[in-house]
């Protein structure tokens, strides 16, 4: 064998063929990814109204989530201004959220998200406090006597944001996203279709990959198309009679139809995809066309609403924002913080529009939290952090999980505000599984590590905030 595919899986060897396909036709200048052969069985069974879906919102960098949601008022707010020196907001930059904590402390979001408080305080949305990636249960006395077992690459980008959206943080090569074993267990509620359930605005990503579903991508406000490959125009029909005579053609060599295969499966999926929004009546929701995230939010909307002729009813959503890993220029966060809440705002109001507003969920997650403490005008890679999680089905109005001390030095403090988290991506990844139809039984098949954080037996929920199925 050439010593090139030595150490390349069959999945590997046919995501870059796929991509090669794209460079090696002048008429190609945009291909979704292509459908991976051979599916598991579902194990799941509901109601064939049912219709769900999660979007993931992926913040990139790492974002500072304790100016994001932090004591607002009294002995909290002078806590965390004391352990946040200069990046610390002022009393009247929040937006002071109802109820208390149970110790008493009075929480608030950054004054720019008007949209998120909104939701927050109608029931639609709710915070899940600290949350972080472990491998288990983990304590300072655990870390200083180097007994505990961490996650692999604990304050690198990549290796974080491949734990969190891998759900599996003990290994650096997992073979699947935990969005992918979702759709490997759940896909066949879906009817046939050349459109994969798992769809991104960002790209490929390792949430929604596996051996057993592929991802359709899109550029934001595009359809995935080969160029003028519908144009009337003779010279583009004649390229085109003579790419399909070319993929028509048998191959002996495995590696060569597979490719051909799945570029066949791509040009069908397109036109598949095409056909089912150009179909739609457009919203009317209106989304910012300066936000970049409301209009990826936008195209999530929209596939959305092509579920029906898709024939779709579980999918998940990737979109990603980049920029929040500010080792410098915090000052920029509150309008980040912003944009995000516009952004989600718009999107949720588009689901009350479709009637879906209690059969979408959408969630936050990123890359780690950020440390307490500054380091001039920025903070450091940190460890546990705040995510917040919207729709009409969450219970809303709450904060989830438990929300640390803020305290330079606490019992959760590896040094400089870096801190431990005590709800696990687990726990979070598990009750969105479970929404979503997979019953506690096969959770260990979406979250491997479920059993060291929550006893599947319980009857109980992981943490609270989506209620049972």
């Amino acid at each position: 064998m050439n010593p090139l595919y030595d150490n390349r899986t069959r999945r590997q060897f046919l995501g870059q063929a796929s991509c090669a396909s794209v460079g090696s036709m002048a008429a190609m200048s945009c291909l979704l990814n292509l459908k991976m052969m051979g599916t598991l069985s579902a194990s799941e069974g509901l109601p064939d109204e049912d219709y769900k879906a999660l979007v993931c919102v992926f913040l990139a960098g790492g974002n500072d989530s304790y100016n994001m949601l932090s004591p607002a008022i009294g002995d909290g707010y002078t806590e965390y201004a004391a352990a946040r020196g200069s990046l610390a907001l002022g009393e009247a930059d929040f937006i002071t959220l109802s109820g208390a904590l149970p110790d008493g402390r009075v929480l608030g979001v950054d004054g720019n998200m008007t949209g998120i408080a909104s939701l927050y305080e109608s029931g639609k949305a709710a915070f899940i406090a600290n949350v972080g990636t472990l491998v288990e249960y983990t304590t300072q006395e655990m870390i200083t006597a180097g007994t505990a077992k961490l996650p692999l690459g604990l304050f690198s980008h990549s290796d974080q944001q491949l734990h969190w959206q891998s759900g599996m943080p003990d290994t650096r090569a997992p073979e699947s996203g935990w969005g992918g074993r979702l759709a490997d267990l759940l896909k066949n509620l879906n009817e046939a279709s050349g459109v994969s359930m798992n769809i991104s605005t960002a790209g490929t990503n390792v949430f929604q990959g596996s051996e057993g579903t592929t991802v359709f991508t899109k550029r934001v406000g595009q359809i995935p198309e080969i160029t003028n490959w519908e144009s009337p125009v003779a010279l583009h029909v004649s390229r085109r009679q003579s790419v399909e005579q070319i993929l028509a053609a048998s191959r002996e060599n495995i590696f060569e139809q597979a490719l051909v295969n799945r570029t066949q499966d791509a040009i069908a999926a397109s036109a598949e995809y095409r056909t089912a929004v150009e179909s739609l009546s457009p919203l009317t929701t209106p989304f910012t066309a300066s936000n970049g995230l409301s209009l990826q939010l936008k195209d999530v909307a929209e596939a959305i609403c092509a579920r029906g002729s898709l024939g779709k009813r579980r999918q998940t959503f990737f979109v990603q924002v980049g920029g929040w890993d500010h080792h410098s220029g915090l000052s920029s966060h509150p309008a980040q913080l912003g944009e995000l809440s516009q952004a989600i705002e718009e999107f949720q109001a588009a689901m009350v529009e479709l009637g879906l507003e209690d059969k979408v969920t959408l969630f936050t997650a990123s890359d780690f939290g950020r440390t307490l403490t500054q380091n001039g005008s920025g903070s450091d890679h940190a460890w546990g952090g705040n995510q917040f999680v919207v729709g009409g089905a969450v219970n809303g109005g709450a904060i989830y999980g438990d929300y640390p001390s803020l305290a330079i030095g606490s019992v959760l403090d590896t040094g400089r505000g870096r801190l431990i988290p005590t709800t696990s991506v687990d726990q979070y990844i598990a009750e969105l599984a479970l929404w979503m139809g997979v019953s506690p039984s096969n959770l260990g098949q979406i979250v491997p590590n479920i059993g060291r954080f929550y006893d599947v037996t319980s009857g109980e929920l992981p943490i609270g905030f989506l209620p049972s199925v």
